[in-house]
């Protein structure tokens, strides 16, 4: 990072701006977050009440937190109510990726492909479904209570939406600056593939003796070289510098140490005959550019990478014309066409034979002292329509927007506000979602026709954006292919398949035995949703479902042998082929990151319930972070909690050893449905009926009716390979990503045959 000091410009790692002293939580708050507790301070992060864990969100609450995060409070943006945004000023920039089609059961049924965003995210959270476009509720959603002016600042001039969301500006902003703020940074120069010392690859590089100060009146010198093709590679053949009048202070011919292979001589003009007699080498020139720059120059060129890794040679302090007027996802201008339009100058031409170097340094030096004369937003006005081929568009307070600045009582949109602002938004993804976005001139589009293209122009311009929105859609266009019907026979046998999860058969129990009294036996392990009993077999079996993954698994740990009236009955899990997979996916849901520090304890009685007992009986295995029950069911005596330790290594001692808690023994296990869900058959309502007489509808439904017909074995097998490879977009994409910008990731969820589905929302910060 660089930062100016008394007008010079120290080009070493410093500490963090004045961001940096954000205060550090408090205790208080610590105790509030459900994922970032041990967070180091004045990072940001994204925490949950306890309370408010299982509760689901909507589109709309994803949205006010985008808003809030990037949007100052005069421009409406409103803190928002189902989470607690830490650090906000250290935010850089916020990303969205919606994986298009996908509910929350697609998530935990491929719970296995999908290893990036259960590993990379902190914070999960159920959403509701959304049947309208995401994109169009985010940009066209209203801002609460604006205070935004309904007119320019006195003397404040309107600048064009090409003007202000153009890449020059985004970089180097609409203010003219001194010429140090135009050198690139350390990080720039490794990005762009800069020779920088310790980098890997240039150990054998020469340094210049540049300081670590330049200012505003350092001198600036043009470079530019000629090379060919040599048996080794690409070699010097030739060098040019020009001082900062324009005056060629070196050019020189060098020889290569390799036998050439190809002069290059239409673009370099280096000929055999040239070359004769030519004794120079490599380590000559650098002795003489060593001499040449003074400690605080600053090397300018057109794409000067090049340049300088063809002379082994590494300087700190460049300012790169290709960089300066920039384009669009990474591309850039030729030298040739930049002097023809700025500078009125013919290079290059035709009748030549090959480049002059110092013609090219001489253009690429004056094309510097221009931009620095003139400031970005000059340039861009000037030059926006005859070289980036933009027509100018109204200014923001005419037909474009005009309701902004000329209509005290129009609601002021999102995607305005953002505008108003000066932060900038990109939209990657197909062209039929920019439908019914009313400001979708107001941030730039750039349509993908799929993932892979999608994630290769992001990470090309993933720093230049405020406000990132990428649509992941091969699932999306693989359901097109699948009739209505099919679609939601799938969503069912998913949902059948997880239910299966939590599902038991027990028996044999004696033939006098009710559905009440199995009921008694199995709820101190959890709650059940469904007892239903199989009278038409030998012996007495039940079928058992219980609510949480947590209480079949205990059931099953604890009934198994168990003995009733003499007889021993056993306890089983379904076996279909739903279920083949079932041990390695509940071993996967235990190494979810929500709940490694969490256990799972049953058996409670009502005397148990209170949160001091359970606090007090397992702060023996380690300190307790917080004591979870459901608000939902706040009133009831609950027969089960989950308690969450500040260390990981407190749940192996707790789960390995027997809690007492009076004359009882509690039964005890790792966490596994995750604390966003209520339960884990969550598209179902509980209907557990206790009287003993009759069952509810759920109890009787599904033992003589038909599965719904799912995906063939082909089909499951291309649905998990679309939801990896989605996954690895993903782990690509979150890469990308700047230190400290929010990253959020939707599974928008569906609704189908007249039931919702729910999606989930993915929200964590990139993190170094």
């Amino acid at each position: 990072m660089s930062v100016e000091v008394s007008g010079k410009r120290k080009l070493e790692d410093s500490p963090e701006d004045g961001r940096a002293q954000k205060r550090a939580k408090t205790s208080e708050e610590l105790q509030e977050n459900h994922v970032a507790e041990q967070l180091p301070p004045r990072r940001p992060c994204i925490t949950r009440p306890l309370e408010q864990l299982r509760e689901s969100i909507g589109v709309e609450d994803v949205w006010r937190l985008v808003q809030y995060t990037l949007l100052r409070r005069s421009y409406g943006g409103k803190k928002p109510s189902w989470c607690r945004l830490h650090g906000r000023r250290r935010v850089v920039r916020v990303n969205v990726a919606v994986l298009e089609g996908v509910t929350q059961l697609h998530f935990y049924t491929h719970y296995a492909q999908f290893k990036r965003l259960r590993r990379i995210y902190s914070t999960r959270c159920t959403l509701a479904p959304s049947s309208g476009n995401l994109l169009s509720e985010l940009f066209n959603s209203e801002l609460p209570n604006p205070q935004i002016h309904t007119a320019p600042p006195t003397g404040q001039p309107e600048y064009s939406v090409d003007v202000l969301c153009h890449p020059v500006l985004r970089r180097f902003g609409l203010k003219k600056k001194g010429m140090t703020s135009y050198l690139l940074t350390e990080e720039e120069m490794i990005k762009k593939s800069f020779p920088v010392k310790g980098l890997q690859g240039c150990e054998a590089f020469v340094c210049t003796q540049a300081d670590g100060y330049v200012t505003d009146s350092s001198p600036l010198f043009g470079l530019d070289c000629e090379m060919c093709v040599t048996q080794a590679g690409t070699e010097l053949t030739r060098v040019a510098v020009v001082d900062s009048r324009g005056r060629c202070v070196l050019d020189q011919l060098v020889k290569p140490f390799n036998p050439i292979i190809n002069y290059c001589t239409k673009f370099s003009g280096i000929t055999r005959s040239m070359l004769q007699g030519v004794n120079t080498r490599l380590a000559d020139v650098q002795a003489k550019l060593l001499d040449l720059l003074p400690t605080d120059a600053v090397l300018v060129g057109h794409s000067l990478e090049n340049d300088l890794r063809a002379l082994n040679l590494i300087h700190p302090h460049v300012i790169d014309t290709s960089l300066l007027y920039r384009r669009e996802f990474g591309q850039r201008f030729k030298l040739k066409l930049l002097a023809q339009i700025i500078l009125q100058r013919e290079i290059q031409s035709e009748e030549r034979r090959g480049h002059d170097p110092c013609e090219d340094a001489c253009a690429a030096l004056e094309l510097a002292q221009y931009f620095i004369s003139k400031g970005p937003r000059q340039v861009v006005e000037a030059h926006l329509q005859d070289l980036w081929g933009v027509s100018p568009t109204a200014p923001v307070n005419g037909s474009l927007n005009g309701s902004l600045h000329n209509n005290r009582t129009s609601p002021l949109r999102f995607g305005h506000a953002l505008h108003k602002a000066g932060q900038s938004a990109l939209f990657l993804g197909r062209s039929d979602v920019m439908d019914g976005v009313s400001s979708s001139q107001l941030w730039r589009s750039h349509y993908c026709s799929t993932d892979k293209e999608v994630v290769s122009v992001f990470k090309r311009v993933s720093q230049s954006y405020s406000l990132s929105v990428l649509q992941f859609s091969s699932f999306s266009e693989m359901l097109k292919q699948t009739p209505a019907g099919g679609r939601w026979d799938h969503l069912q046998q998913m949902a059948n398949r997880l239910k299966q999860m939590c599902v038991l058969f027990v028996g044999p129990f004696p033939s006098d035995f009710t559905e009440r009294r199995i009921c008694l036996l199995l709820r101190r392990y959890g709650d059940l949703r469904s007892v239903r009993l199989l009278q038409k077999m030998h012996m007495l079996y039940a079928v058992v479902e219980f609510q949480q993954l947590e209480g079949a698994q205990l059931a099953l740990q604890a009934l198994t042998g168990h003995q009733i009236n003499n007889k021993r009955i056993k306890v089983q899990r379904p076996v279909s082929e739903l279920t083949l997979d079932l041990e390695a996916s509940l071993a996967d849901l235990h190494n979810d990151v929500l709940n490694d520090r969490v256990i799972y304890v049953g058996g409670l009685s009502s005397r148990h319930h209170r949160h001091d007992d359970l606090l007090q009986a397992f702060s023996s295995f380690g300190p307790v972070h917080d004591v979870i029950t459901s608000a939902r069911d706040s009133g009831k005596r609950r027969r089960h909690a989950r308690i969450k330790f500040v260390g990981a290594e407190s749940v192996a001692a707790a789960v390995g050893s027997p809690v007492l808690m009076g004359n009882r023994t509690l039964s005890v296990c790792r966490a596994l449905t995750p604390p966003h869900m209520h339960t884990w058959t969550h598209t179902c309502p509980v209907t557990t009926e206790m009287n003993g007489e009759t069952a509810s509808l759920e109890q009787r439904s599904g033992d003589e009716g038909t599965e719904p017909k799912g995906p063939t074995c082909l089909q499951d097998v291309v649905m998990e390979s679309v939801m990896r490879e989605m996954d690895r977009k993903v782990g690509k994409m979150f890469n990308a990503l700047e230190e400290n910008t929010l990253s959020i990731v939707i599974l928008p969820g569906t609704t189908s045959g007249g039931m919702e589905y729910s999606g989930l929302c993915f929200v964590d910060f990139k993190r170094t």
